[in-house]
Order: structure tokens, then sequence, then C-alpha cells
């Protein structure tokens, strides 16, 4: 059974701001493959919230490379059937502290 997707307000700025600046820096082709494979991927992790590794530090919560460029860290509700997206980032930003 797949379970639903939550997204956090940060996940959301998060991943609006990959999507304009690929809008900015490359085609449109580039910005539709980068949508097309994070739905491909959001469709995955539903299936199998436990595709990617836990975090050492909080049992139900997952980070790990969505792709090469990207970062998505979540957080997995059992009880509630839901995978709540807590961020997702660019691996060209700032580095986590």
């Amino acid at each position: 059974m797949a379970l639903t997707l939550v997204w956090t307000k940060r996940a959301i700025q998060g991943y609006d701001k990959i999507v304009r600046y690929l809008e900015q820096h490359w085609t449109d082709r580039e910005v539709r493959n980068f949508i097309q494979e994070s739905e491909q991927f959001f469709v995955l992790l539903s299936e199998y919230p436990g595709l990617l590794q836990t975090t050492s530090i909080h049992k139900n919560v997952y980070r790990e490379p969505m792709n090469k460029l990207t970062i998505i860290t979540y957080r997995v509700k059992p009880r509630k059937q839901q995978i709540e997206l807590i961020n997702i980032r660019g691996t060209r930003q700032k580095p986590l502290r």
C-alpha cells in the first residue's frame, strides 16, 4: 500500500528554488527531465518508504541524494500512513551544518 506524501513549506520552497535555478541556467528540456525524474522518484518513494538510509540521529528520518544534484530529507509516519517531505535541496547550495 502506497503512503501519502505530505510536503512541508520548507520542502516546497527548496523544490521551487531548484526548478527556478534550472529555468534560469538550463534549457526547458533539463527542467522537464528534472520534474519527470522527481515525480518518478516520489511514486517509488511512496511505494517503498525505506528506500533510502536513515539518519544516525533519528529513527524515522531519512536523508540521501534523490539524484546526483538533489538531496531529500523525509520522515516516515507509519501510523498516519504518511511520508513527510521535510527538505529538498540542491547539492550546490551552502552545506548543512
